[in-house]
């Protein structure tokens, strides 16, 4: 009983913890993050401690649409990887991204009990209030990116709007449960959230964010015009807050250079190397390479770093072929289903479909899935079917 008690404290300092991936060593000439051993530290306490044969074959007869899905996924990736011969990248990203956190998943489910499945996601709640303190530190001592925007200990604005985002779902959701004295919590470090994800400047996050609570809103009770409307209105402040940036200045005026154009460049060239790879891929890590080598079909990339092809339906294409995309698509429905037929608590159901809608939506100008934390927190959603 202690050591499963112990391990349930190591899955919530893991969740806690999603952001150490980017403490990054070598082993015996193999990268590897702290965030990979926290994971693998639990799984293999499960296994000694608690692994459950029973529950296992249980569960892979109730989800057996999901997993015949996860392995269509699996399917693409690694024919992609054999086509494109990219073995230590591409079966690094496979180990990372999704065998990982798929065992994370089934952990979760062995150990964490139906009244406690909550604290999974306050756990993730509390690692973005956070992370929020620490990049707002960063701002009061300036370290800013070149266009003021702030990006914390992340490697780009964007990437830490995203890991910020899905908070807000979790606030919404468990603030509606909470006593007096966590309301005030709530309430204090969804402002500290907040302004992180203010100073992110990522348009694309906010607007995502708006979208999926307005229907959040509309699901939960078709009297929330109210509160709907005060959404809007906040959103309409920051905008125009962003009146005189430059960022929003390009992308209002259509500026050759401004993100939007960056990406339906990044697409365009996505889109050129679909057709001659449009069944199995280029294999997963091998955008950034792809990408150059198709420079000669476009005028000069305004980008030239970019590992990733800014949409999560495209990345999931390139990276595992058509079966990787159609298997993706198919975990999404049958998510979905799932969780549409499933009895567990509104509010936690709320959340799923907040922090599900959000990966949807905003995945189709970013790639919210193809990095060790997003890809977790992704896994996590599936605890509630």
């Amino acid at each position: 009983m202690k050591k499963l008690f112990n391990l349930e404290n190591l899955i919530y300092l893991t969740i806690l913890a999603l952001p150490t991936y980017l403490l990054r060593f070598n082993i015996v000439g193999f990268p590897t993050n702290v965030l990979d051993w926290l994971i693998f530290a639990c799984v293999v306490i499960w296994i000694l401690a608690s692994y459950k044969k029973n529950d296992l074959q249980r569960d892979i007869l109730k989800f057996k649409p999901i997993i015949m899905a996860i392995g269509v996924i699996f399917i693409g990736l690694v024919a992609s990887i054999l086509v494109a011969k990219n073995y230590t990248m591409g079966l690094g990203i496979i180990k990372s991204w999704f065998v990982l956190p798929i065992l994370f998943l089934v952990v979760i489910r062995s150990v964490i009990m139906e009244d406690k499945l909550k604290n999974v996601f306050f756990a993730y709640y509390l690692s973005a209030f956070v992370v929020a303190l620490i990049s707002l530190g960063f701002f009061i001592l300036g370290l800013k990116t070149y266009d003021m925007r702030l990006e914390g200990f992340f490697n780009s604005p964007n990437y830490l709007a995203m890991y910020l985002a899905p908070a807000f779902f979790i606030g919404y959701g468990l603030f509606a449960e909470a006593s007096s004295k966590r309301k005030i919590f709530f309430g204090l470090s969804g402002s500290a959230i907040f302004l992180a994800l203010y100073l992110t400047c990522s348009y694309s996050s906010w607007i995502a964010v708006v979208a999926v609570f307005l229907f959040l809103l509309a699901v939960k009770s078709r009297k929330n015009m109210k509160r709907g409307s005060a959404v809007l209105f906040l959103f309409a402040i920051l905008l125009l807050s962003q009146v005189e940036k430059n960022k929003f200045a390009d992308l209002i005026s259509g500026n050759g250079r401004s993100s939007i154009s960056s990406r339906v460049m990044i697409w365009h060239s996505a889109e050129k190397i679909l057709e001659s790879n449009w069944f199995l891929g280029i294999g997963a890590g091998n955008f950034q390479k792809e990408y150059l080598a198709y420079q000669k079909y476009f005028p000069p990339y305004l980008e030239w770093a970019v590992p990733h092809p800014h949409n999560v339906y495209l990345a999931f294409w390139l990276y595992g072929g058509i079966f990787g995309l159609l298997g993706f698509l198919s975990l999404v429905y049958f998510w979905f289903y799932c969780l549409s037929k499933s009895q567990k608590n509104p509010n936690l159901k709320l959340i799923g479909l907040g922090i599900m809608g959000y990966i949807l939506v905003h995945g189709l100008v970013d790639t919210t899935y193809f990095k060790n934390d997003l890809a977790v927190i992704f896994w996590l959603l599936f605890a509630l079917l």
